[in-house]
């Protein structure tokens, strides 16, 4: 019988997770990244991770901080057009459209940047990261877009033969060819709310979409930590729809304990603020991967979550996906690309 397990458990969890004052110090510590795919993103996929954090490790290496590796390695997957970020985000469910969101945070500052729901630029992260440098933490929409254009980025269209395929897949569910499995988007009647620029496609029937995001985690050689995450969205989602990767402690957290980036549903990832109940888990000295491991045990398994961590103690990693959609997940490692590199 499969154990039961329910959101209330994240309340345990955070109990747990009161917050521990920082030392007033950190040693020197070995460089270190952690690279993740996403939540759709299968094991096989390691070779689009492996690039990434080995990238990382290099800035590292050579004396770049924590913040500019995580940056780097998101940059490396936002070019992949398998993932689901910048070159190969998705196209959202009008065949057309597609937006993206991207954030990034230096652990050793506090400094945050973001931005959602930006069109037609080639690595939304960079972006983020010149908000960083603005009074603002978040910069959205059409003023995003015209921020990356002011900030010197050019036009670029991330439409592929990659994303193409997936939207293709996408229809193939939306028109009852592919069975679909969100019951959410079944009761919800979207047709109503419809709000594209363009009209409903004649073939869309019903609706479902996998979440999936690329990010990285960093320590570098003076224990500062940073983390930077990039996504296309979910495929069947509203004109304008923003998920947890922009939103202040909810995709990514990064303070003087560590570093987590997260991926998966993004509302529920918003409503329990999760990047930062895990980053609380690793302030109180929780390592990493038990950290990690904890939050996935206490998510109810029929909600998408993968995590990756970092912290002085080392890093962690893992994911609830089953591509059976829903089969009880115990082997959390290795239902994710994710690489570690050090």
């Amino acid at each position: 019988m499969r154990p039961t397990r329910r959101i209330a458990g994240l309340a345990a969890l955070l109990t747990v997770a009161s917050l521990a004052a920082p030392p007033a110090a950190r040693p020197s510590s070995q460089p270190l990244a952690v690279a993740h795919g996403g939540a759709g993103s299968p094991r096989a996929r390691r070779d689009g991770t492996d690039p990434a954090a080995a990238k990382a490790l290099a800035v590292l290496k050579s004396g770049g901080s924590a913040l500019d590796a995580a940056l780097a390695a998101v940059v490396v997957l936002e070019d992949d057009p398998r993932f689901n970020a910048g070159t190969g985000a998705n196209i959202r469910m009008d065949g057309k459209t597609i937006q993206m969101d991207a954030a990034c945070m230096d652990g050793s500052t506090g400094a945050f940047g973001a931005v959602a729901a930006i069109e037609r630029v080639k690595n939304p992260v960079l972006v983020a990261r010149r908000v960083m440098d603005t009074p603002h933490l978040l910069i959205v929409g059409d003023g995003a877009t015209r921020f990356a254009r002011a900030m010197g980025f050019p036009d670029y269209d991330p439409t592929c033969a990659e994303n193409r395929a997936k939207f293709q897949r996408v229809k193939a569910i939306l028109t009852g060819a592919i069975p679909g499995e969100d019951e959410d988007w079944k009761r919800f009647d979207w047709r109503k709310a419809w709000n594209f620029p363009n009209p409903i496609p004649a073939e869309l029937k019903a609706a479902l979409g996998p979440s999936d995001t690329v990010g990285c985690v960093t320590r570098d050689a003076k224990g500062h930590f940073a983390a930077a995450i990039s996504t296309g969205g979910t495929t069947i989602t509203f004109y304008g729809r923003v998920g947890d990767v922009p939103m202040y402690g909810a995709g990514i957290y990064a303070g003087p304990q560590g570093a987590v980036a997260c991926t998966g549903n993004g509302e529920d990832i918003i409503r329990h603020l999760m990047a930062k109940t895990v980053y609380d888990l690793l302030a109180k000295g929780v390592p990493p991967q038990r950290a990690v491991d904890r939050a996935l045990h206490a998510f109810p398994p029929r909600i998408d979550l993968g995590l990756i961590a970092v912290s002085p103690k080392g890093s962690g990693g893992g994911c609830n996906y089953s591509p059976e959609k829903r089969a009880y997940v115990t082997d959390y490692r290795n239902q994710m690309a994710w690489s570690v590199a050090e």
